[in-house]
């Protein structure tokens, strides 16, 4: 019955309707179940909470709604199991409640700490009034902290791996809590809670979760974030800002400012950030015809545009700032050099369009000694064939005197 309700899962993060709407949509009879909490059942309350994990958006909620159900959530909290417990007291704390005593405690606090109701954190110990003597005020003790539990952690992240790879992720999701409950300093559950939440269509636990993980500031925290940046579970999430500034993630985007004839190469550099785990968010061709190539970065993103130039492998580049209206951080602009025209990258470095002047008068002093050189080399062929020629002009007429010579001594026939 529980599995049942959650065989469908959300396609996109954001596009999903708003959260008002998925209640009303998903709710079934909750409300009712809620209002009749005391003869319900702990499946019934289970499945109820869950939802409401799920598809309520606690910001909507007001205090008579907050009310109703502090209740039905404190039953599945007292008498549920250690899962029930997990789920119920998130439920509760997210509205600014708690239970009215602890699971290992023999009997509940005072109706004064019952009824405390703080929005956003925990409300602190109740202080009992002092009497009218001069006898110092009773105090009552805050919540003792959960002891660590890291054979119950690792038996429950073990559990919630198995739910997450058979696609179980309302299961998973509450064996990662558990696991992250029984244990505060371990980090894998809270990445993996994220993960579930992800498949959930939840993308703000997710990153409270991530937040959390981080809050840790151990070595494999810090892995972690690093890794969450590029794996494609949290693909949803790349363009939320909160969700960058906590993993360093950024939106990338390639243009092909080189032509057609450089299509295949843009592919490539897909393909290539996409292995080296940093996703390409959109391929389009750049509007201006370069024959350089541009990196575009936003302030603060230098980072991931230097990751970006060397995996890239692509040398020196012209280093740019986005300062346009954006919603990508790292911008290429593929550019391919002219096959005719030459361009002097210097032009650039001293904002004229002409370039070096000093470089250019060297180019076409050059270029003139060149054309002299060539000019003077046709000329040298043309005076070797026109003396070629008068030679072999010499030496015809010489050929035809000596006949005409012959001929006069000769006798007559």
């Amino acid at each position: 019955m529980f599995q049942a309700r959650f065989v469908f899962l959300f396609v996109a993060l954001l596009t999903t309707p708003a959260w008002a709407d998925r209640w009303e949509r998903q709710k079934g009879d909750c409300e009712q179940v809620f209002k009749g909490w005391r003869t319900q059942s702990i499946d019934k309350l289970r499945d109820c909470v869950m939802l409401w994990e799920m598809y309520r958006n606690v910001a909507e909620v007001d205090p008579d709604q907050r009310a109703q159900v502090r209740e039905p959530f404190d039953k599945l909290y007292q008498e549920g199991d250690k899962r029930d417990a997990v789920m119920a007291l998130s439920a509760l704390k997210k509205l600014g409640l708690r239970p009215t005593r602890l699971r290992d405690e023999a009997a509940p606090r005072d109706d004064t700490e019952r009824q405390g109701e703080v929005v956003g954190k925990t409300p602190p110990p109740v202080v009992r009034r002092a009497p009218a003597t001069e006898e110092a005020p009773e105090e009552v003790p805050a919540e003792p902290e959960r002891k660590i539990d890291a054979r119950e952690a690792k038996a429950s992240y073990q559990r919630g791996i198995g739910h997450f790879k058979a696609g179980e992720y309302p299961e998973a999701l509450s064996e990662f809590l558990i696991s992250a409950d029984s244990d505060p300093t371990y980090a894998q559950p809270l990445y993996m809670a994220a993960q579930a939440y992800v498949k959930l269509g939840k993308a703000a636990p997710a990153i409270q979760a991530l937040a959390r993980m981080k809050a840790m500031n151990s070595g494999l925290a810090r892995q972690l974030i690093f890794q969450a940046s590029s794996d494609r579970g949290f693909a949803p999430l790349y363009g939320f800002e909160a969700f960058k500034d906590l993993t360093g993630a950024a939106m990338i985007q390639i243009l092909n400012a080189g032509g057609p004839e450089s299509q295949v190469r843009i592919d490539e550099m897909a393909k290539q950030l996409e292995k080296a785990g940093m996703p390409v968010a959109s391929i389009s061709a750049d509007r201006t015809r370069r024959q350089n190539t541009y990196l575009f970065m936003k302030p603060g993103y230098e980072n991931q545009g230097e990751r970006v130039r060397r995996e890239l492998n692509l040398g020196m580049v012209h280093k740019r700032p986005i300062d346009w209206p954006s919603e990508f951080d790292v911008i290429v602009s593929y550019g391919v050099a002219g096959k005719t025209n030459w361009v002097d990258d210097e032009a650039e470095k001293v904002g004229k369009e002409g370039g070096d002047p000093e470089k250019k008068a060297k180019e076409e002093e050059a270029k003139k000694a060149a054309e002299d050189a060539a000019k003077a080399k046709e000329d040298m062929k043309k005076k070797l064939q026109m003396l070629q020629m008068m030679q072999e002009m010499d030496a015809e007429k010489s050929a035809t005197d000596e006949a005409k010579s012959q001929a006069d001594v000769l006798p007559p026939p």
